[in-house]
């Protein structure tokens, strides 16, 4: 342990490049260290071996809230739990607190965003990446996107155009010019080619939009012809994350600075498994549930941390103690050197912890004990109307109260889908605003409810995760104080830009 200590003080005195590779929508059965005979992905598995197995990992139980929270070291409750708050007027996030990539250039880092954005952009310009603290952005400002033409609806109104910005304008010509995984792949490369070693570190916010729906997997389909069509049409994109991973690895070694370089993987969410849920086709087997519920499936996270910058002795772990993606806002503010950014004045305080010296041990346990995973002012479905509550979970210890009505609550199997998947039986099913209890290290699959045999738990929880409601964000304030994109203006803006999304004013 001592000798672990000094080395860290020692590596605190050599800045390392950080790249927080995120996957979307990624199952917690689609990934091949906990599923290798059934899904491939090779690079993953050994980035995994030479690094740490992040085992419980929680976020958002979808896209836009996991992302606000790691860009500003909050959780959920106290930014935004609601999908619809990336057409916000400033986004999800008001434009007063500091994003990550702005925190990180005050140590002297150069920063980069690549791929899904989902963080506002399409009503006020400032909420941009580039004027949230990127130097470089090159990618989509909405929350997915057809994978060849680069086209969605925006914030809606005038049906789909394309969404691709490159830092200040959009990215005209460079549409529909094939699969996107091999064009942000292609742009991470090229930055990390380009990168000068004397100006510093950098960090690279890598955002995959596999394996997001629409379910296009390009010629990694080809690798799954044992299994149904759909199958292998999600898996297939989970393969080209692992590609992604290939290349970006393969560049950082060929450009000398593999040594110097910390990677953060993990997916924004759990996978959809309903056919209720786009995409539909994601495996989070063993975990209940997956994407828009406050089941395990949909929360818990696949995520480790790799690189050549991870002193040996801590590589080939597994830590089992809870971390929140929250937590790398101060984790990487220390490595960085940097003093995380903790109150904003109107709005709740930072929740990021720095886990640094946890995952440096080797041992000990986390710092964090217990989190509010969502809370009652938690959108249960990306498409609920603002006003909505549900779906919330609240974890202490070794116990997590789940309550409201879950979208689905079935279990999967190793292979789903497969021949005999109907995606009948997937109601939806209600723990009631008391809660479902269940011990999660004993039964991390959600099968047994604990609420009448350990009633004084669970009445502990539920008065926790109720103060927890009344910290919201949303709490004191009404429905619709964010403002909403004017759709009349941003479609008048995108005809303007040739159609392209992007800020109109």
């Amino acid at each position: 342990m001592y000798s672990m200590l000094l080395l860290s003080v020692a590596m605190a005195a050599v800045k390392p490049n950080i790249i927080a590779f995120i996957g979307d929508d990624m199952g917690w059965a689609n990934a091949g260290w906990h599923n290798e005979e059934h899904v491939k992905t090779p690079v993953m598995n050994n980035l995994l071996k030479e690094g740490i197995e992040l085992d419980r990992h929680y976020v958002f139980f979808y896209c836009s809230p996991t992302r606000t929270s790691l860009m500003t070291g909050r959780l959920p409750v106290h930014i935004t739990e609601n999908n619809a708050y990336a057409c916000g007027l400033e986004g999800p996030a008001p434009l007063n607190i500091t994003f990550m990539p702005k925190m990180l250039q005050q140590g002297g880092y150069t920063t980069h965003h690549i791929g899904k954005w989902h963080m506002g952009g399409l009503g006020d310009h400032r909420a941009l990446p580039i004027n949230r603290g990127f130097d470089t952005s090159y990618g989509y400002l909405m929350g997915a996107e057809d994978h060849y033409t680069n086209e969605n609806p925006g914030c809606g109104g005038c049906g789909k155009h394309t969404d691709l910005w490159n830092a200040t304008s959009p990215a005209h010509g460079q549409n529909d010019t094939g699969y996107t995984a091999y064009k942000w792949t292609a742009h991470a490369v090229n930055v990390i080619k380009q990168h000068d070693t004397s100006k510093g570190p950098f960090f690279m916010y890598l955002a995959a939009q596999c394996a997001h729906a629409p379910n296009e997997p390009d010629k990694y389909k080809a690798s799954y012809t044992n299994y149904t069509s759909a199958y292998g049409d999600y898996n297939g994109m989970i393969s080209a994350v692992d590609d992604m991973a290939k290349n970006v690895t393969a560049a950082l070694r060929e450009a000398g600075l593999w040594d110097n370089t910390l990677i953060l993987f993990a997916s924004d969410n759990g996978g959809p498994s309903a056919e209720s849920v786009s995409g539909s086709n994601a495996n989070n087997y063993p975990l209940r549930g997956g994407k828009h519920t406050a089941w395990e499936g949909g929360h818990r996270s696949l995520a480790f941390l790799t690189g050549g910058y991870l002193p040996p002795a801590s590589r080939g772990r597994k830590l089992e103690g809870y971390i929140h993606v929250a937590d790398w806002y101060s984790t990487f503010a220390h490595i960085a050197g940097v003093v995380p950014e903790q109150d904003v004045t109107g709005l709740p305080g930072s929740d990021s912890i720095n886990m640094w010296d946890y995952l440096m041990s080797g041992s000990g346990t986390s710092p964090r004990v217990e989190m509010v995973l969502s809370s009652k002012y938690a959108v249960p479905a990306s498409d609920a109307p603002a006003g909505s509550m549900g779906s919330a979970a609240f974890i202490s210890g070794d116990y997590k109260l789940v309550r409201f009505t879950q979208q689905y609550c079935f279990w999967m199997g190793p292979v789903y889908p497969n021949a005999s998947t109907t995606h009948k039986n997937e109601d939806s099913c209600d723990c009631g605003a008391s809660g479902c209890l269940y011990n999660i290290k004993k039964d991390p699959g959600e099968h047994s409810d604990l609420a009448k045999v350990y009633p004084d738990i669970a009445a502990q929880l539920l008065a926790k995760a109720q103060a927890a409601d009344e910290t919201s964000i949303e709490a004191s304030r009404p429905v619709g104080w964010r403002g909403h994109v004017d759709e009349s203006k941003s479609c008048n803006q995108m005809t303007l830009n040739g159609g392209f999304w992007g800020p109109y004013y």
